[in-house]
């Protein structure tokens, strides 16, 4: 293969005919930008502006080039659907440099072009190599060149003992001789790694000494600020003031805040502060909405947007484009995207520990473990599944070895998260480790694979039809025990609330579907693709071919007036309603406060009329003054329709629904109740009312107040040994942290099962760990800070434990007791006391808001 770089010779201005675009990037150093900008200019092309309001480019059908230092900017994929050239500003002055443009391939800024700024030539090198290697090369962005010219910028050979490695020496060419061993590790890994342990004339690559190159730095620029999918705190801004009024990194956009991400008041404000100070906006409806923010990738919003082709990032990512005031994609780093909600299939029986990796580089690995639904260790032991490692030499490598455990590299890791789906470990790149590097220096560099969420949206296709169970109003289906029976049963209002939430409006334009994507220091351990396409459309079809009678169901209802979400309940024989003016169907562009939308249409019938008139009733829902957590409230069971209706009256009295305890500043029941909702909402000190309150509001349209519904019951208090209003000033004084340090542990067979504890636990400021036996569980004691007024009233409520005590809340079936010795072990080796207690206990700690030991609840 001959030299390739030079495509066309020009006769008139070297950019005649070029119209670009150029995309601002913090890589261009002092005036970098504008020197390109005159090379253009000065040589014939024509400036295409960037839209001032969104910053986009505004004329994509006119533009022919886009100079960019990456690929991660908004119009990327909109380009290549459109065969525009992306280009890095290299390309412009190699054309400059050498009066006629040059092939705008070799300087694409697409990452999966791993080779895209290298023209390699071969020596000393067997012919059926060579073609392997230029190959290769050219199939990942690079070109080739047969003599040694100066655009040559690497030369592979066996030794310097060859004409063409000579003359590159004896004319100081600025290109690196390397081993093809370096070509290889390469392709194996699809990542550019330091070149470094290759370079002849000796190369440290085949020295004896097997460990890494200890002067190659690491740099982690790639996982910066994405290390973290769930950030609890706004990180400072890390630009000036100066810098950021060159760009306003949230220009033109319209940014939605899901539920799912639990946010509080005060922190939606700070975000929508942050938005709006970057010359965004913050919106409460998905139709109005060009990027949408949350923490699931499994909901219909999420689907809604992904097909309407709106940005969808997390909060993470929001963070980071604040941090930097620079728009980069959320697809680019893996923890800036929502995350499945029960990580990937596959992973929930790893535990999975990492080896030298360090600094953000291992905390980002451990915020992926955690997010694709393994346990990450700290510590190696045996029952350890795998160990993700940097290079091979490390005590934890050995370990592992010995007792048979999985090695591979990060690249494992990204990719099955990544692909959503666990990566064959049999694929030779997840167990590379060449010589001499330290793998380090390529993490972060996976992208998410757009395809393959495309792909499971394929395999649920009733997801923009049917809504996420998660994100409804629903009571719980797996609450605690009451007198020895289960309370709580799981809503049947759940699906037909969330429905009544969906809107008519514009959700025919929710059609479009995005262009897919070109493609410690120490000791370690303790002892010494296109057929997945095809294959996901198959499954699909199979799907929609089970869904039909659903789906025929669905699209005969969304013809009625007000279609599937705001269309009157009618029976089967019911008369047919008269079509109604779309005018008058019209959303309002007034903003809620709330995710909640507006209220459902007002329908009036008319007994033995043959047509029914709909009537719309639009107004502005007033802002949410209560968030309401209700509880055994009869009058919905079994009604869902009836539960619809009441709550949407409740919104338009300023009343939320919710289903999170640590917002909850009303809690509703009938009676004292010993329900998952119940108890733990008693941590956050609301007022307790009574279901009289709850009818009261509905049946006269207003808030009574909640000081003449108090729940009122002296029985239930007497049998529990409570006494409410005790409860809640002790908890008003704890301030949900009565178990702040404490560590308890829960085994499965509990009556209730065990994830109704750990909430409890949870909400009283404690952790709470699955116990199943394993001689890797480790605990700690506890220690207390009493400095402060509020510690010290927390203490007085946490009695006479002095942090010696390990709690095991067990059931009493046969598995579960023979966890007890274990148990024990564990205390003992820890140097604490076991108690074996029954769920009873946690109970009776969380509904007195203080830890009372009667010794009644002891198993052992």
């Amino acid at each position: 293969m001959g030299e390739d770089l030079d495509i066309t010779v020009n006769e008139g201005p070297l950019f005649e005919g070029v119209y670009f675009t150029i995309i601002p990037s913090p890589s261009f150093k002092g005036d970098y930008e504008q020197k390109i900008f005159r090379e253009l200019t000065n040589h014939g092309a024509e400036h295409v502006a960037l839209n001032p309001r969104t910053g986009c480019i505004s004329n994509m059908q006119k533009t022919t080039h886009i100079i960019s230092a990456t690929s991660d900017f908004a119009d990327y994929s909109a380009a290549l659907e459109k065969m525009k050239h992306v280009v890095k500003p290299s390309w412009v002055e190699t054309c400059v440099e050498k009066g006629k443009t040059t092939n705008p391939r070799q300087f694409s800024p697409d990452p999966c072009m791993i080779f895209s700024d290298i023209v390699l030539t071969c020596a000393d090198i067997p012919e059926g190599d060579v073609e392997a290697i230029q190959g290769g090369l050219i199939a990942l962005g690079g070109l080739c060149s047969g003599p040694l010219t100066k655009t040559v910028t690497h030369i592979v050979a066996l030794s310097m003992d060859n004409e063409m490695c000579s003359m590159a020496k004896k004319k100081n060419l600025k290109c690196k001789i390397v081993l093809p061993h370096w070509f290889d590790d390469c392709l194996k890994l699809k990542r550019k790694i330091d070149e470094r342990p290759y370079l002849l004339p000796d190369p440290e690559l085949l020295r004896k000494d097997p460990s890494p190159m200890k002067h190659n730095l690491v740099s982690y620029d790639d996982i910066q600020g994405a290390t973290d999918p769930s950030p609890r705190e706004v990180p400072d801004n890390s630009t000036s003031k100066d810098e950021r009024t060159k760009i306003d990194v949230f220009k033109g956009k319209k940014i939605m805040i899901s539920a799912d991400l639990d946010i509080r008041d005060r922190l939606l404000k700070t975000l929508e502060h942050l938005v709006k100070s970057g010359g965004g906006s913050i919106v409460n409806r998905l139709d109005r909405a060009t990027v949408y923010i949350c923490k699931y990738r499994d909901s219909y919003d999420f689907a809604s947007a992904y097909k309407s082709g709106k940005e969808i990032g997390n909060l993470s990512w929001l963070y980071y484009l604040n941090a930097h005031n620079t728009w980069t994609s959320p697809t680019k780093r893996l923890l800036h995207y929502p995350m499945p909600r029960h990580g990937i299939p596959g992973f929930e029986d790893m535990r999975i520990s990492i080896s030298n990796y360090t600094g953000e580089a291992r905390i980002y690995l451990e915020s992926l473990v955690n997010a694709a639904g393994g346990q990450f260790t700290k510590t190696m032991k045996q029952e350890n599944t795998h160990l993700i490692t940097a290079h091979m030499n490390s005590e934890k490598c050995e370990a592992a070895r010995e007792w048979n455990i999985h090695i591979v590299n990060h690249l494992w890791l990204e990719e099955s998260y990544a692909k959503c789906e666990m990566q064959t470990m049999t694929n030779p790149r997840y167990t590379t480790f060449p010589s001499r590097t330290n793998l380090g220096e390529v993490i972060g560099q996976t992208q998410i694979d757009l395809g393959a969420i495309q792909d499971q949206l394929g395999e649920n296709p009733q997801l923009l039809l049917e809504t996420n169970m998660m994100d409804v109003d629903q009571d719980e289906s797996e609450p605690v025990l009451d007198d020895g029976g289960p309370m709580d049963p799981p809503s049947p209002a759940a699906t037909a609330t969330r429905r009544q939430k969906l809107k008519k409006s514009k959700t025919d334009n929710v059609t479009r579907t995005p262009a897919a994507p070109r493609f410690v220091e120490g000791k370690e351990n303790e002892t010494p693709s296109t057929t997945g396409s095809r294959r996901a459309k198959e499954r699909a079809i199979s799907h929609l071919h089970d869904a039909a009678k659903d789906i025929a169901q669905y699209e005969k209802e969304s013809k009625r007036v007000g279609g599937v979400t705001h269309g009157r309940p009618r029976s089967s024989d019911g008369p047919k309603t008269k079509e109604v003016d779309s005018k008058k169907r019209q959303t309002p562009d007034d903003e809620d406060d709330d995710e909640d939308e507006e209220p459902l249409e007002d329908v009036v019938r008319k007994k033995g009329a043959k047509r029914a008139k709909t009537t719309v009733v639009k107004e502005k829902r007033p802002p949410i003054g209560e968030r309401l957590m209700v509880t055994k409230y009869e009058k919905w069971l079994e009604k869902p329709q009836q539960e619809a209706a009441d709550r949407n009256k409740l919104r338009n009295l300023g009343i939320h629904i919710t289903e999170s305890p640590a917002d909850c500043t009303i809690l509703c029941a009938p009676r004292i109740v010993r329900t998952r909702k119940f108890v733990t909402a008693l941590a956050t000190a609301p007022r307790v009312v009574s279901t009289d309150w709850l009818d009261s509001c509905l049946r006269n349209n207003k808030i009574p107040a909640p000081k003449a519904h108090l729940l009122l019951d002296r029985i239930e208090e007497g049998r529990l040994g409570i006494k409410i209003d005790q409860t809640l000033e002790r908890a008003k004084k704890n301030n949900r942290k009565l178990l702040r340090g404490w560590q308890i542990f829960c085994t499965e067979g509990v009556t209730g099962g065990w994830e109704t504890y750990k909430d409890i636990i949870e909400a009283n400021g404690g952790m709470c760990n699955l116990y199943k036996g394993r001689s890797s569980m480790t605990a700690s004691k506890r220690s207390f800070t009493r400095e402060t007024q509020e510690d010290k009233s927390v203490a007085d409520n946490q009695g006479e434990d002095e942090g010696d005590t390990l709690y095991l809340i067990s059931g009493e079936g046969k598995k579960d007791k023979e966890l007890w010795s274990k148990f024990k072990e564990l205390a003992k080796k820890e140097d604490m006391v076991p108690r074996i207690v029954k769920g009873d206990w946690l109970l009776h700690v969380a509904m007195n808001q203080k830890v009372v030991d009667t010794g009644k609840n002891n198993l052992d």
